[in-house]
C-alpha cells in the first residue's frame, strides 16, 4: 500500500515538473546581464536546451538555444543577441524567448505583471495581443497569437 502511494506521488510530481515551462521570466531578465558563457552554461546545464548554431532575425545576429518536450509544437526556442555595452558599462545581451504552449505564455505574462515591471502598454496588431512593460533596468514586450497557438517575450536591458 504504501509503495503504491510513493508511486502514485512520484508520478503526479513527474508529470507537473514535465509540464512546467524550462524559463521563468525572472530568468529571462536575468540572461540579459550575463555573458556569452554565463548564459550557456545555464542553458545548457541547468536548464537542458542545445544550442543550435546562430540565427539571423531582422538583420541582427542571434546564438540559438532550443529546449525539445517531445513534439514539434512543444518545443521552446531562446534566442541571444551580440552583447552591447549599455550607457551605464555593463554588457547586455537582447533576449528573444518563442514558445507556442499556451499555459508558458499564460504563466510568464502573469510573472510580468507581478515583476518590478510596470505594464506601459497593452493593445493588439492584426495577429496577436501586445503587452509592453518597462522600468529603469528592463524593456520587456510579450506578444501572444490571439489563438494562443505561439508567443514570444523579448526582453532587453536599457
Amino acid at each position: 500500500m504504501i509503495k503504491k502511494i510513493c508511486f502514485a506521488v512520484t508520478l503526479v510530481l513527474a508529470c507537473a515538473f514535465a509540464r512546467a515551462q524550462s524559463l521563468s521570466f525572472a530568468d529571462i531578465l536575468n540572461l540579459t546581464s550575463m555573458n556569452d558563457a554565463q548564459a550557456r552554461d545555464f542553458l545548457t546545464v541547468s536548464k537542458t536546451f542545445k544550442s543550435s548554431g546562430q540565427q539571423t532575425v531582422g538583420g541582427k545576429s542571434y546564438e540559438e538555444y532550443k529546449i525539445d518536450k517531445g513534439t514539434p509544437e512543444k518545443t521552446e526556442t531562446i534566442l541571444i543577441g551580440a552583447e552591447v555595452r549599455t550607457a551605464s558599462g555593463t554588457l547586455s545581451h537582447e533576449i528573444i524567448y518563442n514558445t507556442t504552449q499556451e499555459q508558458d505564455l499564460n504563466n510568464l505574462l502573469a510573472e510580468a505583471k507581478k515583476s518590478t515591471l510596470t505594464l506601459i502598454f497593452q493593445g493588439a496588431d492584426a495577429s496577436s495581443n501586445i503587452y509592453r512593460f518597462d522600468n529603469s533596468l528592463f524593456r520587456a514586450t510579450i506578444s501572444i497569437a490571439f489563438d494562443k497557438k505561439s508567443g514570444n517575450v523579448d526582453v532587453q536591458q536599457k
